[in-house]
C-alpha cells in the first residue's frame, strides 16, 4: 500500500469539503491510505482548528473561510515547489507523489 503524508490527507479533505461532502465520500477517496478511525481523527482536528465545519448531524462537512485560506496558501506553495521541480532541483524530487495527488483536484478543461 502506498502512503501519503498528513498534509496530503488534509489537502484532500479540505478540497473535497469545498463543495460539501459526506464522510463516506471522503473515506472512499482515502480508504487506501487511512482507516475510518484515522479519517475521523483528521476531521476532528480540522474542526478543532476551524478549518472544517460539520453539517447535518456530523456526517457532512464544508470548508470554513479559514480552511479556504489554508488551501490557497497550500496551492501557492505547491505551485512554487513545482516550478523548482521543473527546474530540475533535486531537493524537491521526493515530493513528486504529492503533486500527483494535488493535480487530481485541478479543473480539467
Amino acid at each position: 500500500m502506498e502512503s501519503i503524508s498528513k498534509l496530503d490527507v488534509i489537502y484532500v479533505i479540505l478540497k473535497s469539503a469545498n463543495k460539501r461532502c459526506h464522510y463516506r465520500e471522503l473515506y472512499s477517496k482515502l480508504q487506501s491510505y487511512l482507516t475510518m478511525s484515522d479519517l475521523m481523527k483528521f476531521i476532528f482536528e480540522l474542526k478543532k482548528y476551524d478549518l472544517l465545519k460539520s453539517l447535518r448531524n456530523e456526517t457532512s462537512y464544508i470548508i470554513t473561510p479559514k480552511g479556504m485560506q489554508y488551501l490557497q496558501i497550500h496551492e501557492e506553495l505547491t505551485n512554487q515547489i513545482q516550478l523548482e521541480i521543473s527546474g530540475n532541483s533535486s531537493i524537491f524530487k521526493r515530493y513528486i507523489p504529492f503533486f500527483k495527488w494535488a493535480n487530481m483536484f485541478k479543473k480539467r478543461g
